[in-house]
């Protein structure tokens, strides 16, 4: 290989790195980019993972006992549960929170349990409510994303976008919970929603 040759590769080499970084700095800066319309992240002690979806809307991890108090100090209502074996009732005390547990397998998403999270966070006299799981990412991601579709008026691939892309630490192991969004019958999920809204006294028997 002569010299004329190999400054012919060595620019195809920089020229190739070059568009390599660029493109590499357009997706980070498109991953980056946060759409006005996704929860909003806020930062209070005691609530790892908090963000607020909507006015009566909150979502995050597993609050701790000062984050409850936080939570009744913002006006919330309402904590529900999505965790399997464990309950809030402990750090929720004396509070006058209400609480509602609803069991969730993050493998195995039930509708009837979506239509019973519309139902509370539906109902003026249950919010705001504040939703949480471990670590508020997969079970809360796809019940929010449930909510955007029945209450936002979102279509699915904006659902799915900020449930996998909003930084909630979404993890692809459950590609299920994307599964089960874009085959979700909308309009069935909220006839069953409407039709029968809980009452305050009706959807505190699910704490």
């Amino acid at each position: 290989m002569n010299l004329k040759q190999k400054s012919v590769h060595l620019f195809i080499f920089f020229v190739l790195i070059t568009a390599g970084c660029a493109l590499a700095t357009i997706e980070k800066d498109m991953i980056g980019t946060r759409p006005e319309s996704w929860a909003k992240p806020m930062n209070i002690p005691g609530l790892p993972n908090l963000h607020q979806v909507s006015d009566s809307v909150y979502r995050g991890a597993r609050p701790t006992a000062e984050g409850i108090s936080h939570l009744k100090k913002m006006g919330i209502k309402t904590v529900i549960n999505l965790r399997s074996l464990h309950s809030d009732q402990d750090e929720i005390g004396d509070t006058g929170l209400a609480y509602v547990h609803i069991p969730m397998k993050a493998w195995h998403v039930k509708e009837k349990d979506v239509v019973k999270f519309l139902q509370i966070t539906t109902n003026k006299d249950c919010t705001p409510v504040f939703v949480h799981c471990k670590h508020g990412a997969d079970r809360t991601g796809v019940m929010i994303a449930a909510y955007r579709l029945a209450v936002c008026g979102w279509n699915k691939q904006e659902a799915i976008s900020e449930m996998t892309r909003g930084g909630f630490g979404y993890h692809k192991i459950w590609k299920n919970l994307i599964t089960f969004i874009e085959k979700l019958d909308i309009e069935k999920i909220k006839k069953k929603t409407f039709s029968n809204q809980l009452s305050v006294i009706s959807y505190q028997k699910y704490a």
